[in-house]
C-alpha cells in the first residue's frame, strides 16, 4: 500500500512577507527601548537554547520561562519611566533589576537539573513500598488460602499434548 504523496510546502508569497516587513518595522521602532531591555534580560534563556541538547529544547522552556518573568520587572520599570532609550538605559543600570532576570534564570537551571534525580528517587521510593505493599498482600492470602495454593503454579510442569 502506497502512501499519498506529501505536497511540498508552500512558501510564503513575496507580497506577505513585505506588508509584514511594513507593519512591523514601525511597531519595533516603538519598541526598541522594550526590545533592548529584554535582550540583555534574556541572554540566559540564549545561553540556555544553544547549550540545550534535548530534541523538546526543556532546558531552554525551563529556564526561559523562569527568565521571561524575572525580566517583567525590568520591563515594567521601563514602562512606568517612559519609553525611551534613556530611561532603558537607567533600567539596564539598575544591579537589582539584573539579579532579579538573572536569579530568576538561574532557578531555571537548578529546577532543570534538580528535578530528575528528585523523580527518580520518588518513584524508587514508591515502587519499593508498592512491591512491600504487595508482598505482605500475598502472605496474607498465602495464610488464607494455604502454600499449596501458592506453589501450585510454580512447581507443575508444562502439559505436554498426548496426542503425539
Amino acid at each position: 500500500m502506497n502512501q499519498p504523496q506529501l505536497s511540498p510546502r508552500e512558501t510564503t508569497p513575496a507580497w506577505v512577507k513585505a506588508l509584514g516587513a511594513i507593519f512591523a518595522l514601525p511597531i519595533l521602532a516603538v519598541l526598541l527601548p522594550s526590545l533592548l531591555v529584554l535582550s540583555v534580560c534574556l541572554l540566559p534563556t540564549l545561553g540556555a537554547y544553544v547549550a540545550d541538547r534535548y530534541r523538546d529544547k526543556s532546558l531552554a522552556i525551563t529556564v526561559g520561562m523562569l527568565n521571561i518573568c524575572g525580566a517583567l520587572p525590568a520591563l515594567g520599570q521601563l514602562w512606568s519611566r517612559g519609553q525611551t532609550l534613556i530611561a532603558a538605559g537607567d533600567v539596564l543600570g539598575d544591579v537589582f533589576l539584573w539579579l532579579v532576570a538573572y536569579g530568576a534564570a538561574g532557578i531555571g537551571w537548578l529546577l532543570f537539573t534538580m528535578m530528575p534525580p528528585i523523580v527518580t528517587t520518588y518513584l524508587s521510593l514508591s515502587g519499593t513500598a508498592r512491591a512491600q505493599e504487595l508482598r505482605e498482600r500475598q502472605e496474607k492470602l498465602i495464610e488464607t488460602w494455604g502454600k499449596e495454593v501458592a506453589d501450585q503454579g510454580e512447581s507443575e510442569e508444562p502439559v505436554e499434548d498426548e496426542a503425539e
